[in-house]
């Protein structure tokens, strides 16, 4: 499988298409990285220098892709965190090369927007371009919990209107929504819960709570799902898997703002404990 990804670069550190790099080698699979900014580390709470990419340089990558005929290879597309609102169009427009012939590419949107902690942490015109125009054109969104009560504007207090607001979701484009980071009213204390909505079926990731200041859990892990949905794994089990892996992979960071993923690159292929996701029903 060939994968083009618009996420972040950082030099130092594991987020964004940086981890992501890491995870997909472990898994055979092939990426394109396309950086949709280039910063020495991650910016949060910390000295950093860099730029956002420019949409027209993007642009131009992507012309290059079809001038070459590479852009037939493509099957899969995923976003993380963009730079500029401008840089959703240029999404799209590599999408829609890569179907033009008919073909079935994926595209999965991990619509980085911000978190519970600080609340929004983009631009206002970058989170609402990624509501209306990624999310719709989504076959996979993976919104923390944060970010699924913003783009439905719904709330998300208990695990029923989580999985009321995943649906709102679904109901724009996606089929298969996750949601990350969970604690509702009904979490036990210390544990933490991811949920699955794949079409009708629902599932349940729980694993004990890690307090680290390392980033990037998020991009491991969707990157982790969708190497092993690529595998043929069930939506379910590839969950469970990646859950697994960012939760050994979190462990081992202790107190380091950056995930070691190449030193626990085995817990990507074979986590362990592995934590199971339970079929889950709307009461």
């Amino acid at each position: 499988m060939t994968i083009v990804s618009f996420q972040s670069h950082v030099a130092a550190g594991a987020v964004g298409n940086s981890a992501a790099s890491i995870v997909y080698a472990a898994f055979g699979r092939e990426l394109w990285a396309l950086p949709t900014v280039l910063y020495s580390n991650h910016p949060a709470g910390r000295t950093f220098a860099g730029e956002v990419v420019s949409t027209a340089s993007l642009y131009r990558l992507i012309a290059a892709f079809e001038e070459n005929g590479l852009i037939e290879q493509v099957e899969h597309v995923q976003t993380g965190y963009l730079g500029a609102a401008e840089q959703a169009q240029a999404v799209l427009t590599l999408l829609s090369a890569a179907r033009k012939s008919g073909r079935l590419v994926s595209y999965a949107c991990d619509p980085v927007l911000g978190d519970q902690t600080v609340g929004l942490y983009v631009p206002r015109t970058v989170a609402i371009t990624i509501r209306e125009a990624l999310v719709p054109a989504a076959d996979i969104v993976m919104p923390n919990l944060f970010e699924l009560g913003y783009l439905t504007g719904a709330p998300v207090d208990t695990a029923a209107q989580v999985w009321t607001a995943m649906q709102s979701l679904q109901r724009k484009g996606p089929r298969i929504v996750i949601a990350t980071s969970v604690i509702t009213q009904e979490t036990v204390a210390n544990e933490l819960s991811t949920f699955l909505l794949d079409g009708i079926n629902r599932w349940c990731v729980r694993t004990p709570r890690i307090s680290s200041p390392a980033h990037g859990a998020g991009d491991v892990m969707a990157a982790v799902f969708l190497a092993r949905l690529s595998e043929g794994e069930s939506s379910d089990r590839a969950l469970s898997h990646a859950v697994s892996s960012v939760h050994c992979i979190l462990a081992a960071a202790g107190n380091q703002p950056d995930l070691p993923v190449h030193a626990a690159r085995d817990h990507l292929l074979l986590p362990v404990p592995v934590y199971p996701a339970v079929a889950t029903l709307l009461s």
